[in-house]
């Protein structure tokens, strides 16, 4: 079975139709890997969600998910943002084919117990069974994998991307998984840094170089990298042979276990 490259998309990438299209074409030709998309829709959802008089609730960078406003995640992430990604890529050539958490039992997931919000429906991934995302790739297929989940009770439950991302890098043991989004990588004196292991990412840290939301995205990515894949690769996109160059260490930045 050929390594597995994990890609979740995120910021303007995700909702770029030109940058999509350059990216899927960029994976169709990544023939050394067995290749796997994963994307959330946090736009989309609070734009739908506003219109329909929910009001998004965010704690600490997380989305707080109502039961009203799980079905606007299901109709978004499940329906609107994967059927397009899917049909995407298919006109590009992939065969693409469409999952959610629940899929397969792909993602376990618990629902988070947040203070003063009853029944909360934002989830937190308990365990990750890849057999039919392994069955998938061993036949050729694309598996575009968005983050909502169920619960031990049937219920639906909205996991972040990143977080359904790199557990699922973690259980199939990637070589790669990449956050591919408009940010170029981690930033040291407004250059990329190229490399960091745990023990650079957290003197960057105390340096005060990674601060705010970098700091969990490059600790979650040195986790990763501890549990299991290989490396991880914090990048932007702009243009067709971008993905060659993250993967070839040219941009961007990887997480790597110091060896």
């Amino acid at each position: 079975m050929k390594p597995y490259l994990i890609v979740k998309i995120g910021g303007a990438v995700a909702t770029d139709t030109q940058l999509l299209q350059k990216l899927l074409t960029d994976l169709s030709q990544a023939t050394d890997y067995a290749c796997v998309l994963v994307h959330g829709g946090g736009k989309e959802v609070t734009a739908l969600s506003e219109r329909l008089g929910y009001q998004a609730e965010f704690r600490s960078g997380l989305r707080i998910t109502s039961p009203g406003e799980m079905e606007v995640v299901d109709m978004v992430l499940g329906g609107k943002v994967n059927i397009s990604l899917v049909r995407m890529a298919t006109q590009i050539g992939l065969k693409a084919v469409g999952l959610g958490g629940q899929d397969g039992k792909l993602f376990s997931a618990k629902a988070l117990t947040v203070d003063g919000v009853p029944d909360c429906r934002t989830g937190q991934i308990l365990a990750c069974d890849t057999s039919l995302v392994r069955l998938l790739c061993s036949e050729g297929y694309l598996p575009i994998i968005h983050s909502t989940c169920m619960a031990t009770d049937g219920q639906g439950l909205n996991v972040n991307a990143d977080e359904a991302a790199q557990a699922l890098a973690v259980a199939l043991e990637a070589e790669v998984l990449l956050y591919v989004s408009d940010i170029r990588g981690v930033l040291k004196n407004g250059q990329v840094i190229a490399r960091l292991d745990e023990e650079a990412l957290e003197n960057e840290i105390d340096a005060g170089v990674i601060s705010g939301g970098m700091i969990p995205k490059v600790r979650n990515a040195s986790e990763a990298v501890s549990e299991g894949c290989g490396r991880v690769i914090i990048g932007g996109y702009q243009s067709t042979g971008d993905l060659s160059r993250l993967l070839a260490g040219e941009s961007g930045t990887t997480i790597h276990d110091g060896v």
